[in-house]
């Protein structure tokens, strides 16, 4: 080995722990954690990290990125049950305990056939309402997540702002069917509104509904429903946000919160 490859060598060796201690830690003031379906993990964005949720991290919305913890709890697929019966008890049994939680499930219960639409927000609802009261009286003992160590309620959460949207517009090319989308669309908004100002909440706590129906209407782009390959036929089209879409709904979360402030 000559001497000049040597010392070469040798200063890559030397550099290697200068590398590794350059990055710095913050402390942490707040913690965003997402919740629900596809739309929430991020289905529809290139790439998937790119979703509104995401979005909503990066940008710093809700604080500082160095200063906020993030997880994304959301999976494609999920319904209001996996959100209840599911991301709920992930949530609360564990720690740090969030500052803000975004929510966006139901979608998927409907397009698999449960045409309930007051049911479906109704979960919704009561996943909000865990969140919040686990413990007590306000939650049914069938309800209660419990710790599977020690068996006893999980703490409900406090002083956090807890965002639940409902859906934008989806534009169906087939009257009928986009008549019928729109129906489940506007009841599952119906049921939120009604419902979620009745959910009990501690001081310092909060639930909002983010709505991304009202703006979204005669919008184009936002659904991949629009793209190429987006419309195959009637029952096969996909209902997922385009980047823009994505885009949009962080839009609505940030006004939202925004005017919270």
């Amino acid at each position: 080995m000559s001497r000049a490859l040597r010392l070469a060598v040798i200063l890559a060796v030397g550099l290697l722990p200068s590398v590794g201690w350059a990055q710095i830690d913050f402390p942490k003031t707040g913690y965003h954690a997402a919740m629900g379906d596809s739309v929430a993990a991020g289905e529809g964005a290139m790439p998937v990290t790119h979703g509104y949720a995401f979005q909503l991290y990066d940008r710093g919305v809700f604080g500082q990125k160095q200063a906020m913890d993030f997880s994304n709890l959301s999976v494609r697929g999920g319904r209001s049950w996996d959100l209840r019966d599911h991301q709920v008890a992930q949530l609360l049994c564990a720690t740090p305990r969030p500052s803000v939680v975004t929510i966006t499930a139901g979608a998927n219960d409907f397009l698999r056939g449960d045409f309930n639409v007051p049911a479906i927000a109704s979960r919704v609802v009561e996943a909000v309402n865990i969140l919040l009261n686990n413990g007590t009286p306000f939650v049914p003992m069938a309800l209660t997540v419990l710790d599977p160590i020690t068996g006893l309620p999980c703490p409900r959460l406090t002083n956090v702002t807890i965002l639940v949207s409902n859906y934008y517009s989806i534009p169906h090319p087939i009257p009928a069917i986009a008549e019928q989308l729109d129906m489940a669309l506007t009841g599952f908004d119906l049921v939120l509104s009604v419902l979620l100002p009745q959910v009990p909440r501690s001081d310092g706590s909060r639930v909002e509904k983010v709505d991304l129906y009202t703006p979204s209407l005669g919008r184009q782009g936002l659904v991949i429903i629009e793209r190429r390959l987006g419309f195959e036929g009637p029952l096969d089209f996909d209902v997922h946000p385009t980047n823009i879409g994505h885009t949009f709904i962080a839009q609505q979360f940030k006004q939202k919160w925004l005017s919270l402030q």
